[in-house]
């Protein structure tokens, strides 16, 4: 139990160090990849938001304009899946889903 909630603590870290994005810690990432749909309108767990950062920068990678994650379930005690969609410059919409594990790594990530 100890690694994941150390894993998770390091990848907010960087998401709370972030300048100008007032009192949300998680702003920068967050902000830009839930928007103002996010998912269910509730509050994420740490390891859930650690899922959707890691899952957004991976769908980032993917995606030269904007990352929207829709969807976030924790299917297990130990995943995480993260649902969302990649807005591209050429009018595609392309849809990802993205499984996260307690430990840090990112075990499925697909595009459709």
């Amino acid at each position: 139990m100890l690694p994941a909630v150390l894993t998770c603590t390091l990848l907010l870290c960087g998401c709370a160090a972030s300048p100008g994005y007032g009192g949300n810690p998680l702003g920068g990432l967050l902000g830009g990849i839930l928007g103002t749909n996010d998912p269910g309108d509730r509050e994420l767990s740490q390891f859930e938001r650690a899922a959707v950062s890691a899952c957004g920068r991976e769908a980032d990678d993917n995606s030269r304009d904007r990352v929207r994650v829709t969807r976030v379930d924790q299917i297990t005690r130990d995943t995480v899946r993260v649902d969302g969609n990649l807005e591209t410059r050429d009018t595609r919409r392309d849809n990802f889903t993205c499984t996260f594990r307690s430990d840090g790594r990112i075990v499925d990530f697909r595009i459709f």
